[in-house]
């Protein structure tokens, strides 16, 4: 019998068609070969070679369980054991395609708007964030459709997070061909121009303007076109990024800087990290001061101020670990600025400083604080 791949995608799809579930490679060789199963164990070597090699091509997906044996099998050599390995194997759109006669054509790419050049993932990361943070988990299906990104990139329910559902659907798009970046350049530059329900934030819009202009990204006509990249220059920030950076840090943050931040960046973290000490304090109400406070409030046997579930392995590993940023937050950055004098410091050093300070205030927005026994 001689064995093709074609005729192995039209038998799985068959199957796929009808409900079925391909459960193992050592089943589907023994429904193909039913009808005469006197066949010798070379056509299961060449089957399993078609198998295998479907799956080198893209056609098909499987699960490789053989992790539980101390040895690893090879599809030809030790092909009865290999197709035992091969769980629920399945085809993927390309090979559906194949199965059933259909040929794809690409559509042209746009030489005088997208070269192939990236779009970085930290610029992605931020948008994503910025549409989760928007809408709820039921809203982004349908945001995402009306907003022009096909249906097929788009699945039906959040499952996980909204951000990594979100970033995972402008992965696929800027990782597809002419017509997928083509969708995905036409929404990120419809939502910075504020053409699909929400715009973003002004000073987040400018942000991402600032980081797409650095990789060579401009938005014309609501969508992005590649250009000259207007790099910045090494260890400085626009005024146009400072005043970004400083938007999105915590609001009691940027209150307690606000008259020391342009001229004395060296006094806006101390008055940052001096914040973050008195709310510990006021969550608890206790009359300590710097690593004493901390001690007392966040330890790890019986804390205060609780971040997580104590009662996992987890819980407890999240707990310890910001009781050590808290900490380290007293003896490594305020108290040497509140004993000795202010050690000069890049601009991106501060502003990281004072990130680092707002990370905290939220992480205690979000804690709760125990009821005394």
């Amino acid at each position: 019998m001689r064995w093709d791949d074609l005729q192995l995608l039209r038998s799985i799809d068959e199957i796929e068609q009808h409900g079925g579930r391909v459960l193992k490679g050592y089943w589907l060789f023994g429904e193909l070969t039913r009808p005469n199963e006197s066949l010798a164990d070379k056509e299961m070597e060449l089957f399993a070679r078609e198998l295998y090699l479907a799956g080198q091509a893209g056609y098909l997906t499987w699960t490789d369980s053989s992790s539980r044996y101390t040895v690893t099998f090879d599809p030809v050599r030790d092909s009865n054991m290999w197709l035992q390995t091969i769980d629920d194997i399945e085809l993927t759109l390309k090979g559906r395609d194949r199965a059933r006669g259909r040929v794809v054509l690409m559509e042209p790419p746009d030489p005088d708007e997208d070269d192939n050049r990236l779009i970085t993932g930290l610029t992605m990361e931020e948008i994503a964030r910025s549409i989760g943070d928007t809408y709820t988990a039921a809203q982004l299906p349908r945001y995402l459709r009306e907003s022009g990104i096909s249906e097929e990139f788009v699945p039906e329910a959040v499952t996980g997070d909204k951000l990594t559902y979100v970033l995972d659907i402008l992965e696929s798009l800027h990782n597809g061909g002419s017509a997928a970046r083509r969708m995905l350049r036409g929404f990120i530059g419809g939502w910075l121009s504020g053409r699909y329900h929400t715009p973003p934030p002004e000073a987040l819009q400018r942000r991402i303007t600032s980081l797409l202009a650095q990789q060579g990204w401009y938005v014309r006509d609501g969508r992005l076109v590649v250009g000259e990249r207007s790099p910045l220059e090494p260890d400085a920030m626009s005024p146009l990024g400072r005043e970004a950076y400083l938007a999105a840090l915590h609001a009691d943050i940027r209150e307690a800087i606000g008259r020391f931040v342009d001229e004395h960046l060296d006094v806006a973290i101390f008055e940052a990290f001096k914040l973050v000490g008195n709310r510990v304090k006021q969550m608890t109400g206790l009359d300590r001061d710097g690593s004493s406070l901390m001690d007392a409030a966040l330890n790890i046997s019986n804390p205060k101020i609780v971040f997580a579930d104590l009662g996992t392995t987890t819980g407890k590993d999240i707990q310890r670990g910001l009781y050590f940023m808290f900490k380290g937050a007293v003896l490594g950055i305020r108290n040497p600025d509140a004993h000795e004098q202010f050690q000069p410091l890049r601009e991106e050093e501060g502003l990281e400083l004072l990130a680092f300070a707002s990370m905290l205030m939220r992480k205690l927005d979000a804690a709760t604080v125990r009821e005394e026994s």
